[in-house]
């Protein structure tokens, strides 16, 4: 079996880890910590599409209160300009 490679995609601010990209492209988003100690993560999320989120990181927040960190599902029309 073959291992998959995790890829997190960082605030462009603090370079906090906030949202992982599976292979297939959806985003998976982990957050929290359950006082029992069970495996179970209060807030876990799969988004299909695009991502706007501030950092999850108390202190970013506060220095940047107005910056949002942007994750595009689909690739950029630049990346792909005819050479």
């Amino acid at each position: 079996m073959i291992e998959e490679k995790k890829a997190f995609y960082r605030c462009s601010k603090c370079g906090k880890k906030l949202i992982e990209r599976k292979t297939n492209g959806v985003w998976r988003f982990l957050f929290g910590k359950n006082p029992d100690r069970s495996n179970i993560v209060p807030v876990c999320m799969e988004i299909y599409g695009s991502v706007k989120m501030k950092c999850i990181r108390r202190s970013c927040r506060e220095k940047y209160p107005d910056h949002w960190n942007e994750f595009n599902f689909l690739p950029n029309r630049e990346d792909f300009k005819d050479k």
